[in-house]
C-alpha cells in the first residue's frame, strides 16, 4: 500500500478525528498510487495516522475510511452500514424513511443513502467510492434489502473530485414516483429527478418544532419544496398555510402531499419566484404572524460567503417586513460556512434594515440521522432560528 506521508505537525487535527488530509498537508507520496486508490497516511515520523482513499487531483488528498491499518472493502462496508443502522433503528425506532449514511459523519466519506420505505437513493460524490459504487450497492442489497437502489450522480459536488455527470445506477425496480411513509403521513418523492435525492429529511425534527409555533396563525412558507413545513403546519393547526417555491414539480407533490395527509386543512400553494412573492404580499398589505424561511445554500464556498450573507439579510429582512408585531419567524441557512453565530449576525442586520426587534426563542440543528463530528466543522451544515418579533 501507498504511504502518504505528513508534513511536520500537520497529524494533529487528524488524531483528533478529523477525517480529511488536505493537499497541502502531504509532504511526501511514497510509492505510485493511482487516484482513487487505498493509501496509508503517516505522521512525518512514519507513525501511521489511519487509511483512507486518496485522490491527488482534488484539495481534499485523502478521505480517512480507518484510524487503523485495514483494507477498504466490503468487510468495512458491512461495518459502516451495520452501526448506520443500529444508529438510525435507536433514533428512529418506528420510521423508514431517514437518512441511512450520511457521509463523513457515518464515517463513509463520500457516500450519501437516503432511506425512503423499501427504496434506497444513493449519492456517489468522490472518486474513491465512485471507483467502488458496484461493491457497496451490492452490499447495500444485501444488509437493507430493499425492493429498488437508485444510485444518482449528478450532483455538482462531483466537479471538486473531478468527476463527471453520469447516468444513475439502478437496481431492480424503482417506480418514477415512490410512497414513502414519514412521521404517521405519506409522501410523494421524486427519487429519480428531486432535488438530492428527492426529499430534505435533515428537517425533520425542526418541522416538528416549528409546527408547535403555528397553532391558530397563519403562515407563510418560503422555498417550501414539497411542503413538508406547510403539511406539518396545517396538521398542527395553523389557521392558514400559503407555500411559495419556483419548482412547479415540487408544488405538485406539495399538492399531492397535502391532499393525502391533510385535505381538510387550509393550505395553499402557489409557484413563485419567492422575492417577486414578498414583493406582491408587501404591496397588498397582505401580513402573517408566521414566516418559514428555508432557502437552497447560498454560500457555496468562501469565495460566496459575503455575497451569499447579502442575499440572507435581503431575503429576511424582505420576511420581517411581512411579519406582524408577535410573529415567529423560522429561518435556516445550509451551509457549513456559515455557522450559526455568523447567522445570528445576518439577523440582526436584516432585523436592523427591517427595523424591527426580534427575540431568540431557539437555535437548531440538523437531525440525527444526519450526524455531526465534533472534531469536523463541516459536517455541521444546518442551522434554523426560531425569532419573534417584538416590534
Amino acid at each position: 500500500m501507498a504511504v502518504i506521508r505528513l508534513g511536520k505537525n500537520q497529524d494533529r487535527r487528524l488524531r483528533s478525528g478529523h477525517p480529511w488530509v488536505f493537499s497541502n498537508e502531504v509532504e511526501s507520496v511514497e510509492g505510485e498510487p493511482m487516484p482513487g486508490a487505498e493509501v496509508l497516511v503517516a505522521d512525518h515520523r512514519g507513525t501511521t495516522v489511519g487509511v483512507g482513499l486518496y485522490n491527488p487531483h482534488s484539495l481534499i488528498a485523502v478521505r480517512l475510511f480507518a484510524r487503523h491499518e485495514r483494507a477498504i472493502d466490503a468487510n468495512l462496508f458491512r461495518d459502516r452500514i451495520r452501526l448506520a443502522l443500529e444508529l438510525r433503528r435507536r433514533i428512529l425506532p418506528v420510521e423508514s424513511t431517514y437518512r441511512l449514511l450520511h457521509g463523513e459523519g457515518d464515517h463513509f466519506p463520500g457516500l450519501v443513502v437516503d432511506r425512503y420505505g423499501d427504496y434506497l437513493c444513493v449519492q456517489s460524490l468522490t472518486l474513491g467510492v465512485e471507483l467502488r459504487i458496484e461493491e457497496i450497492l451490492d452490499v447495500l442489497q444485501e444488509m437493507v434489502e430493499p425492493k429498488g437502489i437508485l444510485c444518482r450522480r449528478d450532483s455538482p459536488a462531483r466537479s471538486y473530485e473531478g468527476l463527471p455527470l453520469l447516468e444513475p445506477i439502478e437496481r431492480g425496480e424503482v417506480p418514477d414516483l415512490v410512497d414513502a411513509p414519514y412521521e404517521g403521513f405519506v409522501l410523494t418523492c421524486d427519487m429519480k429527478t428531486g432535488q438530492k435525492t428527492g426529499e430534505f429529511l435533515d428537517q425533520r425534527l425542526n418541522r416538528k418544532r416549528v409546527a408547535e409555533e403555528s397553532r391558530g396563525r397563519s403562515v407563510l412558507d418560503l422555498f417550501c419544496y414539497t411542503g413538508l413545513f406547510s403539511l406539518h403546519c396545517a396538521v398542527a393547526g395553523a389557521s392558514s398555510v400559503i407555500g411559495i417555491d419556483r419548482s412547479t414539480p415540487a408544488i405538485e407533490r406539495a399538492r399531492r402531499n397535502v391532499e393525502r395527509n391533510a385535505s381538510m386543512r387550509p393550505v395553499e400553494f402557489r409557484v413563485s419566484e419567492v422575492e417577486k412573492a414578498l414583493d406582491g404580499f408587501e404591496r397588498s398589505g397582505e401580513r402573517f404572524d408566521m414566516i418559514i424561511l428555508d432557502p437552497p445554500a447560498f454560500v457555496k464556498g468562501k469565495k460566496t460567503l459575503d455575497e451569499g450573507a447579502r442575499k440572507h439579510v435581503a431575503l429576511n429582512s424582505a420576511a420581517l417586513r411581512l411579519l406582524k408585531p408577535g410573529g415567529t419567524l423560522a429561518t435556516a441557512t445550509c451551509s457549513h460556512h456559515l455557522d450559526a453565530e455568523a447567522f445570528l449576525e445576518i439577523l440582526r442586520a436584516a432585523a436592523k434594515h427591517a427595523r424591527a426587534e426580534l427575540r431568540l426563542v431557539e437555535v437548531l440543528g440538523q437531525s440525527r440521522d444526519h450526524p455531526v463530528l465534533l472534531a469536523a466543522r463541516e459536517t455541521s451544515y444546518l442551522t434554523m432560528v426560531i425569532a419573534e418579533r417584538i416590534r
